[in-house]
């Protein structure tokens, strides 16, 4: 009942879990797009209300104070509204620059939805006096470059998390979105599939693999029923899932969740019959049922026969096999796939890096089970230990050999399972208790020290092979497709008005600008790769513009860059391959171009590759994610020669000027070298380009450091799963005994202590970085204004048309030569000049100074500000400074952006916290290890008084403990001493005292069971005496009469005197080695008849070997058997069961009787001597049975119930043990 109820249990959680997983699918991932519009439709108007009432309150606050005070309020700083307010066209308050209104769209509309340069927006507008007030919302993020910074998201006001996208005019897949009075504002797309997150996409998935598990389990438990009446079972079931996972990975039977990226093969993919992390899931619940199958039939296995000792051999065997499918999956986790295990990098780990941490413990996991039952099996097997030792030697000896030789060449995935057996046969040969810390702290140690190398190795392989392929990726920037790509482009270009229409209005724009525009109008998203500068010359060699940049050319230089340093194409005409990467250019393209009006410009375009992006401002807002920047390069320093020469270098690394410094280390043309603690990749082609590619070695304590995180792993594993299987154990916590209490201890001080100083150091390092990078600000804007100052210290007044493009020129000098991003605001706070002039014409950020930084300078006047500052989800430090003319006059304000510094501190920090991470794991693994040790040298000398105390025994020499210390255990030791020689003359006299009593009370007994036949052998003799006579014819028959009489009760009294003796003075034992077996037969057949039935249960094929006084054991079984038929009433059937049962030591026989049952108020007398409860009897048999089997070594026992009979139990001593 209890089986069939189990059962039941695993199938309703199969059900409740996968249910549940289509539950969370159906709500996270599918969706009704008619409920979705409507959804966001609601949230809109819940917004435009939200709008529309903060819209009448700031009506009320500006019409009632002046713009000056407006800057003063608070509320209006921090509003969740975008606020904008214009006099005469001109911005005079604003909260936020995140919204560009020098757009144009028709102010005569009050309430709209528009396309702005980093989005969509809702607006009003509303007129106060000659004021005209802009309240926006963000509705959609619509970046012209989207990277991590930079998500085109919906805000936080709408809460679908479909896919949307927004449109102006209505097509048959859209929704139109209405306005509080039913107007039609815009339309929305909303695609089908949501975009769910990693952590949805796991929930989901896991509740499937769980409830696929608890199917299996359900399934099996039912089987196995039906496994131990039909053995081929057995074998088979195990057989056959494994087939059938086979065939549902061959024909793709499972198809559910494929679009999770769990099935993605970019994360992982190793075979066709593992093509998928999902997969490799499914897989392994599979494999966790077979595990758990088989650990089944060996626990129910007879490993005494040979057929067991045989399949046991097999499985030790097999094991090995098993070792290696490990070790495969260990390998490929790492090599098959784009999941980071570089544990030591902690900040890289991600959910899929735990998954991979978790299916390798589990795997490991099955091996430590495996490997203990089949050890401990093996040991308990008919099989000689010396044989045992043979197969462990001969078998690693050739899976070694076999590994090194055909497998995959590694020793450690051979030698950590041979290590591993060689352990558990140990402790069970030594009958050492596996479950004691110690061993398990062994075992992860080993399997962590063997992950460790395999991760080390593998992590260095995958990244030696990465760092290959950027070498090929950065040897040369020729492109075929790149080249096709231009010659469709340039066709496109010269044939498309708008760019003639730019050339020709040159005028309205800077020479930065018109390029911008350029790309903007004739350049998609395949050029984003590439950063292009253009340049225009009149056919007498004079630039178009004034190309006031530090990366402007001449028409000569461009022809001589053309001429010395290029090769044309071959596939598009009038482009030119860099193919010496001069100046760091990868193209140049030329044509000649006619203008409207005739004349004839020479068009040239320079090509640089963003592979490696710049390492000055805001490199990676100005990139697509599906640009070719190599992102990963960041953690490289890398150099470029070419012919022997230093022409590039990127990263932290001092390269040489020339390539032989690496040459002379490396005794082949391309490779890996290491010196000056780097490992560098020296990647050369003949005709002398070459690329180096550098990257720090990793250092002792960071290996190190991937040990301790996988014994930290493996060990919270490990207490994971036995929270789980024995919670009822653990729990309450006053079980637990006092060593691990003493570890806890000692761990918990060590955990608590690092919490803190991690804190504490983290937080001081934060503020120290803080007041460095402040000052570094501080000093580099200062830096700045003095260069200006120097420039247009001058000047009472500055002019964009006049001063634009030159101070352009001079803060993109200055951005070079300090590191960071340089603005130049007017004094309104608009955008005067930039060093990075994309960052504002493609829209990612606004030309408007922060509102906080313009009030902090406007109207605070302070002398410098220095605040956090967000573009998209990047936030960064920025500086502003007023800059003040040579007559002190202001002309406006320097703003100097910390980005690329914030990103070293970022990474600094990760590497600090990472190092104390490192740190604290290491030394918790070590005081774990200390804690063992520790614990145990506390707790050794109590486990010797608790040993001492279980071995005191009133009558025997019981042993004093040896302890030399003189602490409080010492004492306690000393006490117990004592008090071993005070208990040890108490026993004595105790004994004395009890032999007397006993003589005294068996002589009352002897007594009394002398005097009942003598006094009616008196009362015979006297009364023969008197009425004896001779001549009484019938005297010879009264006298033959008494005479019959006196001997009966003479045999009486020696009946009784022999039982005397035979108790007082037992025979001197006779032992030796016999197999009990044949005597409990031997006692069934001679008290077997029609009228007693006797049930041996035992195996036949067995020997139960004991070494005892063969005599004196048949004695104990025929008295147990005698009185279990005295025991059964007269006229019933005597039904007797004698059941043998095998332990890890000793041998438990009973025999059980159907009778009455013993009183409860009698059985505490049963084995007392002279005590019976039949009318007659001496009362000695169960006493000397008792006596018998306790010279043996043994224990005997009874259960008895009223009306149920009573079961006799004796436990005897195994003869090897």
């Amino acid at each position: 009942m209890v089986s069939i109820s189990n059962k039941t249990k695993w199938l309703l959680l199969a059900l409740t879990s996968i249910l549940l997983s289509w539950a969370a699918y159906s709500v996270f991932y599918n969706s009704d797009v008619e409920s979705e519009a409507q959804s966001f439709q609601a949230d809109f108007w819940a917004l435009e209300k939200r709008q529309n009432q903060f819209k009448k309150s700031l009506y009320d606050v500006v019409n009632s104070n002046t713009i000056a005070h407006l800057w003063t309020i608070e509320e209006l700083h921090k509003s969740d509204f975008d606020i904008h307010i214009l006099r005469n066209d001109s911005l005079v308050y604003w909260n936020s620059n995140q919204i560009d209104l020098e757009q144009t769209f028709s102010k005569a509309n009050a309430h709209f939805v528009g396309k702005f340069s980093n989005g969509y927006y809702l607006v009003d507008q509303l007129k106060i006096h000659d004021l005209q007030v802009f309240v926006s919302s963000k509705i959609k993020s619509e970046f012209f470059y989207e990277n991590n910074a930079l998500k085109n998201d919906l805000s936080t006001a709408f809460n679908t998390t479909n896919e949307v996208s927004i449109q102006w005019e209505q097509n048959s897949n859209n929704t139109p979105i209405l306005s509080l009075n039913d107007k039609t504002l815009f339309y929305v797309t909303i695609h089908q599939e949501k975009s769910i997150g990693t952590t949805k996409q796991l929930l989901i998935y896991c509740l499937y693999a769980f409830g696929f598990l608890s199917l299996f389990i359900a399934v099996t438990k039912i089987i196995i029923v039906y496994a131990h009446h039909y053995k081929w079972l057995i074998i088979v079931y195990p057989l056959f899932l494994l087939l059938l996972r086979f065939l549902s990975i061959h024909f793709g039977w499972i198809k559910l969740f494929s679009e999770f990226e769990l099935y993605d093969p970019i994360l992982y993919a190793n075979s066709s019959l593992i093509p998928s992390l999902g997969s490799l899931v499914l897989t392994l619940v599979v494999v966790s049922i077979v595990v758990w199958w088989v650990l089944y039939f060996l626990n129910v296995l007879r490993e005494g026969t040979k057929k067991g000792a045989f399949v046991l051999v097999v499985a030790y065997l097999s094991l090995l096999v098993f070792s290696g499918f490990i070790s495969y999956i260990f390998e490929s986790l790492i090599i098959n796939s784009s999941i980071s295990l570089k544990i030591d990098e902690v900040f890289s780990l991600s959910l899929y890096s735990v998954i991979a941490l978790v299916i390798i413990s589990a795997l490991f996991l099955a091996y430590y089970l495996l490997v203990r039952q089949i050890s401990v099996n093996l040991v308990r097997s008919r099989i000689p230990l010396n044989r045992l030792a043979l197969l462990w030697f001969i078998s690693g000896v050739l899976f070694i050999f076999i590994e090194i030789i055909y497998v995959q060449k590694n020793i450690f995935n051979a030698l950590w399972p041979v290590l591993l057996n060689a352990l558990f046969f140990y402790l069970a040969t030594k009958n050492t208790r596996i479950n004691a810390l110690k061993y398990h702290v062994a075992i992860v140690i080993v399997i962590a020290f063997y992950g460790a190398v395999i991760l080390f190795e593998n992590n260095e392989s995958n990244e030696h092979q990465k760092r290959d392929l950027f070498a090929n990726q950065l040897i040369t920037d020729q492109d075929p497709n790149m080249e096709l790509e231009y010659a469709s482009t340039l066709e496109e270009l010269v044939q498309n008005p708008n760019f003639y229409h730019l050339v020709d209005e040159k005028d309205l724009f800077t020479a930065p600008n018109l390029g911008i525009e350029i790309e903007n109008c004739c350049f998609g998203e395949f050029w984003e790769r590439y950063e292009l500068s253009f340049f225009f010359f009149q056919p007498d060699g004079t630039p178009l513009m004034d190309y006031i940049s530090n990366q402007s050319k001449t028409q000569e230089e461009i022809e001589h860059l053309i001429d010395v340093h290029s090769s044309a194409s071959s596939i598009a005409e009038d482009l030119y391959f860099v193919k010496d990467y001069y100046d760091q250019l990868s193209y140049i393209g030329r044509r000649e171009i006619t203008r409207s009006d005739s004349t004839k410009l020479f068009f040239y375009i320079l090509f640089k590759s963003k592979k490696i992006p710049e390492q000055i401002g805001f490199p990676r807002l100005l990139m697509n994610e599906k640009s070719y920047a190599l992102q990963d390069l960041e953690d490289y320093s890398i150099a470029r020669y070419s012919n022997d020469k230093l022409v590039m270098r990127f990263g932290s690394y001092n390269f040489p000027t020339r390539i032989n410094y690496f040459k002379d280390k490396l005794d082949k043309s391309s490779g890996f070298v290491e010196t000056d603690g780097l490992s560098h990749l020296i990647y050369q082609q003949e005709d002398g380009q070459a690329v180096v590619i550098s990257k720090p070695e990793k250092r002792g304590i960071e290996q190190l450091s991937t040990f301790s995180y996988l014994v930290l792993f493996f060990g919270i594993f490990a207490l994971i799963v036995l929270l789980i299987f024995n919670w009822k154990t653990i729990f309450p916590l006053k079980a637990l005994q006092l060593s691990l209490k003493v570890q806890l201890v000692l761990i918990g001080m060590v955990v608590g202590s690092f919490i803190i100083f991690a804190y504490v150091a983290i937080q001081n390092v934060t503020r120290q970085y803080g007041v460095y990078t402040n000052d570094n600000l501080k000093e580099k804007i200062y830096s700045v204004e003095t260069e200006i100052d120097q420039k247009i210290g001058s000047k009472t007044s500055l002019d964009p048309a006049i001063q634009g493009d030159y101070l352009n020129y001079i803060l993109k000098k200055f951005a070079n030569v300090f590191v960071t991003d340089i603005n130049f605001y007017a004094l309104d706070g608009s955008l005067f000049a930039t060093s990075q002039p994309k960052l504002f014409d493609k829209g990612v950020s606004t030309k408007q100074m922060n509102h906080g930084a313009f009030y902090a300078m406007n109207f605070d006047q302070r002398s410098e500000f220095i605040h956090l500052e967000q573009i998209g989800e990047l936030s960064f430090l920025s500086a502003y400074l007023p800059y003040k003319n040579h007559e002190g006059e202001l002309l406006g304000y320097i703003n100097l952006q910390h980005f690329s510094k914030q990103n070293s501190f970022e990474n600094q920090m990760n590497d600090f916290i990472v190092a104390v991470i490192n740190i604290a794991v290491l030394l918790l693994v070590i005081t774990v290890v200390v804690a063992i040790f520790v614990s145990g040298w506390i707790t050794t000398p109590l486990r010797l008084i608790q040993q001492s105390f279980r071995k005191v025994e009133l009558g025997k020499e019981n042993k004093p403990i040896a302890y030399k210390g003189d602490d409080e255990i010492g004492a306690l030791v000393k006490d117990y001493n004592n008090k071993l020689v005070e208990l040890e003359l108490k026993a004595m006299q105790l004994a004395k005292s009890e032999r007397e009593t006993a003589w005294r009370e068996m002589a009352k007994q002897v007594a009394h069971e002398i005097k009942n036949p003598l006094t009616p052998m008196k009362l015979s003799v006297q009364h023969f005496q008197r009425s004896f006579d001779v001549n009484d014819p019938k005297a010879k028959e009264k006298m033959q009469r008494i005479a019959n009489s006196l001997i009966e009760q003479i045999d009486a009294l020696t009946k009784i005197a022999n039982e005397f003796s035979n108790f007082a003075k037992m025979p001197k034992a006779n032992e030796e080695s016999l197999n009990l077996i044949p005597i409990l037969y031997n006692i069934v057949d001679l008290y077997s008849s029609n009228k007693v039935v006797i049930e041996l249960v035992v195996d036949k094929d067995k020997e139960w070997t004991i070494f005892a006084d063969r005599n004196l054991i048949i004695r104990v079984f025929n008295n147990l058997v005698k009185n279990a038929i005295q025991a059964t009433p007269e006229k019933s059937i005597t039904k007797i069961t004698i059941a043998c049962q095998e332990e890890a030591n000793n041998y438990l026989i009973s025999v059980h009787d159907q009778g009455l049952g013993i009183p409860i108020e009698i059985q505490k007398k049963m084995f007392s001597p002279n005590f019976t409860t039949k009318t007659t009897g001496s009362g000695l048999g169960l006493a000397m049975v008792k006596q018998i089997i306790n010279n043996h070594n043994g224990e005997i026992w009874f259960e008895s119930e009223k009306g149920s009979g009573t079961t006799f139990y004796i436990r005897l001593p195994k003869v090897n043990v």
